[in-house]
């Protein structure tokens, strides 16, 4: 045993006799606790009394060590050290304990039991900075999960516990729930101090610790796997900071201003990423960030799955003017490891929100074999058609009429003036069919409604046929169906708990420089393009509902949305509110104010170096003229590509290009372009350095749109595609050769999503 010599170990000895007078009073657990705490805040402010060798991290897992244990196992105190980033699994503790930082800093997430006896995140993260003591114990609450978010640093906590917490049989908990039996031990090995001794402390000697490794199992149970997060480096080679992430995940909690950008190609992001992380590739960044994160100093958390991508687009960022750029530590990899967890698919924040409210408020839906039958019997019904035109086009439910998701409380009543008309919403899955549905149950719409149950997915799952390039849309609204519905759609609002606000708030909130705000104008792109206010962007109801993450993607920002009708505007900010989002309704959005009719297009910045441009008129003849060869190539969309393109040109991938130009055929001068020339614009000097001397690259601007203007020809198909087409997502149902199978496990996907709510903990969704 190591004798602490007298100034190193008076705090100690202090606390311990301080220690053992409260508990020879056996007071009640709460005044205990209280108590004690006042006790220990001394030891944690003076870090000059505990032995090094006591805190020791180990390289792969946390290590508990034996300060000093009552004779007569009434308490014990001990020392927790978590090497940086390590993590333990949710676990238990069955007694009372207090625990304390001393060093460095320790998170923790506490969790509650469900019905089904799983164990989910019980309110808000804790973080705990040195001084910062948390009490347990089975009447308070003693499951939880701690861990260092630490990338460079050991964490050291000092642990009071009620009896012998290392030869306590506690409980480490699975994410199916299950428990399984561990005594924990001590790191402590023979020889090793214990830094009270019988001649120092108050009372007798440490009672002699097992020797057990950290969290192991009794002989009775199997000992569970360290969790650890993978610790980055102390100085990673790139100037940019790190965020950890709880850090990101309190942002979110505390609903910060955040975008969490992963800016991987979209196949990739699909396959796995943070619930609110938008995907915005590193070929778009100068095209697209001004755009959708309008406030240059938004703090920017960008991430990728190590493909060294988030440093690329990092420098892009901090090039075009964003100051607050911060990199994932480990990425999605580092994510999953410290417990966050992963979604699939596109869009997800929409669809899982639709899922929450399907289970939250039991909206009605019909099968496909209900629905076919109400049709063969002549019931008086219609079937509403809630996605875009061009997918109601492609495939539709037989008779559906298409009405846009935000379109359907204002038009229903004039489509179906018979209160007793039977309303059926379907899209092609899930998310629409529920939100519509529900937006007609909330606006008060007095006929019966119900959700196609899992669109038109489960209509060919259930074997019946689907029509093609069917052409009914909605019409005209009367202005007494208006003036119904405004009034219920207010009412609505005020239920919701959102404000409406005037233009001169509006201006405010604009000129507000350290909040983002996006006005939206949710009517029809028709409307919108005829006129809208200055600045703002269309969002038509439907789709913004549905894709939130492509409108909004700075997560905490505010939302003023409006229309011309009192009704749309109402639908859709009362469903961001229960989203999670900060939205309100411009009140006096008048239709004298929609001077613009052009989109508004944030500057785009300049480029690295001046680049040459090359108008259609021109690039028609460098293209005709063969002695001279010209090449176009498109850094577009891959779908818009393949639908339609300049004759001869090769696609290419920007974010691939260094791998991939190789395949495209050789020529003295080439043509960079793309749907608009926003992206290929930037993509100038990139194929510079890919070109041999004297060959000239030139851009188009306006892009494809450019020459389509001029009445020129296009090329459709994908013969001249030089890179993998990733950046577009094709679900496994999508020319899958087990379609039915595929379909539906993508609806039980869907329907899986409100489990990953839970587990995820960050949703902020509020059904009203």
């Amino acid at each position: 045993m190591y004798e602490a010599t007298k100034p190193l170990s008076q705090r100690l000895h202090q606390f311990l006799a301080d220690m053992t007078r409260l508990v020879e009073l056996s007071p009640a657990e709460d005044e205990l606790l209280t108590q004690a705490q006042q006790l220990m805040a001394p030891l944690l402010t003076h870090d000059d009394w505990l032995h090094p060798e006591l805190s020791q991290a180990h390289p792969h897992h946390p290590q508990l060590y034996l300060i000093y244990a009552d004779p007569a196992s009434r308490f014990c105190v001990v020392s927790l050290v978590s090497g940086p980033g390590q993590s333990t699994p949710i676990h238990d503790h069955t007694v009372w304990g207090l625990s304390g930082v001393l060093r460095g800093s320790q998170s923790c997430q506490p969790f509650s039991k469900m019905s089904d006896g799983r164990w989910v995140p019980a309110g808000f993260q804790i973080d705990m900075l040195p001084g910062d003591i948390e009490a347990v114990s089975p009447r308070i609450g003693d499951v939880h999960k701690v861990w260092n978010p630490l990338p460079d640093q050991a964490c050291v906590c000092i642990e009071v516990y009620q009896g012998n917490i290392g030869e306590t049989a506690r409980h480490f908990y699975r994410e199916d729930g299950s428990r399984h039996v561990f005594v924990q031990g001590y790191a402590n090995l023979p020889g090793m101090p214990i830094a009270a001794t019988a001649s120092q402390a108050p009372a007798a000697p440490v009672m002699a610790a097992p020797v057990v490794s950290p969290l192991a199992a009794n002989v009775n149970a199997r000992a569970p796997e360290p969790v650890a997060v993978v610790a980055t480096t102390a100085t990673p080679d790139h100037p940019f900071k790190l965020s950890t992430y709880p850090e990101v995940r309190q942002a979110l909690l505390d609903k910060q201003e955040i975008a969490l950008v992963d800016v991987r190609e979209e196949h990739a992001y699909a396959q796995s990423h943070p619930l609110f992380a938008i995907q915005l590739p590193i070929g778009r960044i100068e095209a697209d960030a001004g755009q959708r994160i309008p406030r240059r100093d938004t703090p920017l958390v960008l991430l990728d799955n190590g493909e060294g991508l988030s440093v690329r687009a990092a420098e892009l960022f901090q090039r075009i003017g964003y100051s607050d750029i911060r990199i994932l530590q480990n990425g999605l990899a580092g994510w999953a490891a410290a417990g966050g967890e992963l979604f699939s698919d596109v869009n997800v924040p929409s669809k899982a929100f639709a899922e929450w409210v399907e289970a939250q408020r039991k909206t009605p839906s019909f099968s496909a074999q209900e629905v076919k039958a109400l049709i063969d019997s002549g019931a008086d019904m219609l079937v509403l058609d809630a996605r875009q035109f061009d997918e109601y086009h492609t495939m539709s439910i037989p008779g559906a009429i298409h009405v846009p998701g935000g379109e359907l409380v204002l038009r229903v009543r004039t489509l179906a003036p018979n209160a007793t008309t039977r309303i059926v919403v379907n899209c092609a899955g899930r998310t629409r069919s529920i939100i519509g549905a529900q937006s007609l149950i909330n606006a008060g719409i007095p006929n019966p409604v119900c959700a196609l149950r899992n669109g038109t997915l489960g209509w060919q799952l259930a074997g019946l046929a689907l029509t093609t390039k069917a052409q009914q849309t909605f019409g005209e609204y009367t202005e007494e169906d208006r003036k119904k519905t405004a009034a219920s759609a207010l009412a609505l609002l005020f239920r919701a708990g959102v404000q409406r606000i005037d233009r001169q708030a509006l201006q405010q909130m604009q000129t507000d420089p350290y909040r983002t705000t996006y006005v939206l104008d949710v009517r029809t792109p028709q409307e919108y393009a005829q006129g809208h206010l200055p600045g703002a962007m269309n969002a038509p109801g439907g789709q913004l509902l549905y894709e939130t993450d492509h409108y909004l993607a700075v997560r905490g920002a505010r939302v003023v949305v409006y229309d011309s009708d009192g009704v749309r505007a109402c639908l859709a900010a009362s469903w961001l509110v229960q989203m999670g989002w900060e939205s309100c309704v411009l009140k006096d959005a008048l239709p004298e104010q929609f001077t613009e009719t052009a989109s508004p297009t944030p500057d785009l910045p300049d480029t690295v170096e001046p680049i040459k441009e090359v108008d259609p008129v021109t690039l028609k003849e460098w293209l005709a003229n063969r002695s001279n060869l010209s090449m176009v190539i498109d850094v577009g969309n891959s779908s818009t590509y393949v639908k339609k393109h300049i004759p001869g040109a090769w696609w290419l991938l920007r974010s691939q290009m260094a791998q991939d130009f190789s395949r495209v055929h050789k020529a003295n001068r080439y043509v960079l372009t793309c749907d608009d020339g926003r992206a290929s614009r930037f993509a100038v000097a990139e194929l510079r350095n890919l070109v041999r001397p004297g060959i000239e690259v030139y851009w188009l601007p306006g892009g494809n749109a450019s020459w389509m203007a001029q009445g020129y020809s296009t090329q459709q198909g994908e013969s001249y595609v030089a890179s993998p087409r990733i950046d577009k997502y094709r679900r496994s149902h999508e020319g899958s050769d087990h379609m039915t199978e595929a379909m539906q496990a993508y609806l039980e996907w869907e329907q899986g999503l409100v489990e990953q709510l839970r587990k995820d903990g960050t949703h902020g969704f509020k059904v009203i």
